[in-house]
């Protein structure tokens, strides 16, 4: 079964690295900068973790009504 991811890091990190994949509020976070600090954590609908890392780009993650409020976190 694929991994399912609850949370993209939607902020603009300035150094890149290797994506990476992290726990959030016991939930599956992606930050395809690979950034250590900084993040910014918005919910989106349970997206499949290739589709996220796709090159394709036909995978748009949607975010969840309600919760439009990005979550910053400090750490991975």
């Amino acid at each position: 079964m694929a991994a399912m991811i609850d949370f993209v890091c939607t902020a603009q990190h300035d150094r890149r690295e290797e994506p990476f994949v992290t726990l959030e509020q016991g939930l599956w976070a992606y930050c395809s900068s690979g950034a250590g600090t900084g993040h910014q954590w918005t919910r989106i609908d349970p997206t499949a973790l290739e589709a996220l890392r796709s090159h394709a780009g036909n995978a748009r993650p949607r975010l969840v009504a309600g919760d439009t409020e990005p979550r910053t976190s400090r750490s991975r």
